[in-house]
């Protein structure tokens, strides 16, 4: 796994989910892999994603595994592809990791979305790169041509 895909699940329709399995398409289009918590992280801890995403007991076993294969995972990560037009509390997390174990980021967003100030900071000091979209076409054109542009050293490194 190269990429580490991240994004609100718990807070968005399960429909709108969609967007995370087709930045994982332009990220192996790109010839690197993609990691997709919804898809991946329940085959890992061997739980459905619907009682990861519904459970309200907070004492249910499950939910170190899932902080503890996460956390993982971004650490292991070449870069992090976070949509934070709907941030969440776990894409924080998961942001604050990656800054501090200097992965790059790229974030995505809608244009309309108001996008958390400690984000946008981030962006303004260089520490990672806002793509603004106006439809999921556009955001994945953009991270297509970012991802061509910028981060070509991520599949020769990958081919080494």
């Amino acid at each position: 796994m190269d990429v580490y895909v991240s994004g609100s699940i718990t807070h968005i329709p399960k429909q709108e989910w969609g967007i995370y399995e087709k930045i994982g398409e332009v990220i192996e289009d790109f010839g690197l892999s993609a990691y997709i918590p919804h898809i991946h992280t329940p085959q890992t801890i061997n739980q459905h994603i619907d009682t990861i995403v519904n459970s309200t007991n907070d004492l249910d076993g499950f939910h170190k595994d899932v902080f503890s294969d996460n956390v993982s995972r971004v650490e292991a990560s070449k870069l992090i592809i976070a949509e934070v037009s709907n941030p969440p509390t776990g894409s924080g997390i998961e942001l604050g990791i990656a800054l501090r174990t200097g992965k790059p980021i790229i974030c995505l967003a809608n244009k309309n979305a108001v996008v958390t100030p400690l984000v946008i900071g981030a962006s303004q000091l260089g520490l990672m790169q806002i793509i603004r979209y106006e439809s999921e076409k556009d955001a994945l054109y953009q991270l297509k041509n970012t991802l061509e542009t910028k981060f070509v050293h991520l599949t020769e490194e990958t081919i080494k």
